[in-house]
């Protein structure tokens, strides 16, 4: 297995409740750790099945969420209330399972802006509020899905210049593979910067892309390039993901 710069964790989850445990875990360390450095927590979120999981693990969890401010680590170009818009799909799971949770830490972006204007004002806001408008700033969490293409955020191998971005940390996406085509996303210094940084991946179609991106390292997955330059990244799968790396 080549060298990962940074430390890197397995954690098999056998059952969806241990997978559960093992995210409320990292929660409860990751926000924990913030408390010593600053006043808020701050955590960038993935859709898909991680709206769900991550819900089950703040109501397992029971922390105290109310200094913590939630991003997103790649949104969709639609309207707030839009059925694709990752934002909507927290928030809607939230008013029901988590109403203590307010609109107001949610820190998304701009859709109503051009395309282009939208990405540029997310990174600028996201610097805004994380403390840090000359560098890159730092992110607490980083909750990070990935597809059966290897894909993470909105990084596709289909558009391999995306990689290579090194000035901007939010950039737009057009012609997505996945629809709807256009799309804004963090970036790899801005991935990297991170503290903490997770992905949660579940069932057995993607067991063979895990070993692909986290034992073989095969960098024509975008996934591979997650390597936080100072930070912990943490691969949290259940038994059909994780079946081809841990026997």
């Amino acid at each position: 297995m080549p060298d990962r710069k940074c430390s890197f964790k397995i954690s098999l989850a056998e059952s969806e409740d241990k997978l559960i445990e093992t995210l409320s875990n990292l929660l409860r360390r990751c926000s924990e750790q913030a408390k010593d450095r600053k006043a808020t927590f701050s955590i960038g979120l993935s859709g898909g099945s991680l709206v769900q999981l991550l819900t089950k693990a703040l109501r397992k969890s029971t922390l105290d969420t109310s200094n913590w401010e939630f991003f997103f680590c790649d949104e969709r170009y639609v309207a707030d209330d839009h059925s694709d818009s990752t934002f909507c799909a927290y928030r809607t799971e939230w008013l029901s399972q988590l109403p203590s949770i307010l609109d107001s830490q949610f820190v998304k972006a701009d859709t109503t802006k051009l395309l282009d204007e939208c990405a540029a004002d997310y990174e600028a806001r996201v610097k805004v509020k994380l403390g840090n408008s000359h560098s890159v700033p730092q992110f607490d969490l980083l909750l990070l899905g990935m597809g059966p293409d290897g894909h993470t955020c909105s990084l596709f191998p289909e558009q391999p210049a995306t990689l290579e971005e090194t000035s901007r940390l939010v950039i737009p996406i057009r012609n997505s593979p996945k629809p709807p085509p256009e799309r804004i996303t963090f970036t790899l210094p801005l991935i990297n910067n991170a503290r903490d940084v997770a992905f949660v991946v579940t069932g057995a179609s993607k067991s063979d892309v895990v070993k692909r991106v986290f034992v073989d390292q095969d960098k024509q997955f975008p996934a591979a390039w997650v390597d936080p330059t100072n930070g912990q990244l943490t691969l949290i799968v259940d038994a059909g993901a994780g079946s081809q790396i841990i026997s």
